[in-house]
């Protein structure tokens, strides 16, 4: 980007857009991330204690009592380990996500090439991402909710026209300069 060329408004909106999206996603990787932590740290050895001092749920004979208890000790461990393992690591993808978002935001903002590059790859990425949402949500007409469907097919296409409209205007010519991906003309001298 030259210093004297002006920020495209519409690349203000996109760097705005990523902002929030960085920010929300950022939130959404924390909350994640204090799910699988949660899970990762329930003491089962407490709520099978629990159980045996409520009476209503004791056995009437004490081997299948325990062996009852230790099957769903171990149950009961397996799933939450599943859960802080599954918290964890969509919490640490989602918030990678966020970050890198919220450093595409900066590098629209300032015209930098690399930014538009990833700008363009994520709108492209976000584009499959919502057709095969839609593919997904329009199954779920034979079977399930229809009005929801529907609703979830609607928000689809607008996100895949969004993303459309994004990829379009980065590739104006004057967004390109911006950005400094524009290629100098060559005239050939014969």
């Amino acid at each position: 980007m030259t210093q004297s060329q002006e920020r495209p408004f519409g690349v203000t909106i996109i760097a705005v857009l990523a902002i929030i999206d960085g920010i929300l996603l950022v939130f959404g990787g924390l909350s994640f991330l204090a799910f699988g932590t949660f899970f990762a740290t329930v003491p089962i050895e407490n709520i099978v204690i629990n159980q045996q001092q409520q009476p209503e749920l004791q056995l009437q004979q004490q081997q299948q009592q325990q062996l009852q208890e230790v099957q769903n000790a171990a149950e009961l461990q397996a799933l939450t380990q599943f859960f802080a393992s599954i918290g964890l690591v969509i919490g640490g993808i989602v918030l990678a996500v966020g970050i890198g978002y919220l450093v595409v935001s900066y590098g629209l903002l300032k015209g930098k090439g690399w930014a538009w590059t990833i700008a363009v790859v994520l709108s492209i990425i976000a584009i499959i991402v919502q057709i095969i949402s839609a593919i997904t949500t329009a199954n779920a007409l034979l079977s399930y909710d229809i009005n929801a469907s529907w609703a979830g097919i609607i928000s689809h296409i607008i996100g895949i026209a969004i993303n459309g409209v994004i990829i379009y205007y980065l590739f104006r010519p004057h967004v390109k300069a911006f950005f400094g991906k524009t290629r100098p003309s060559t005239t050939f001298q014969t």
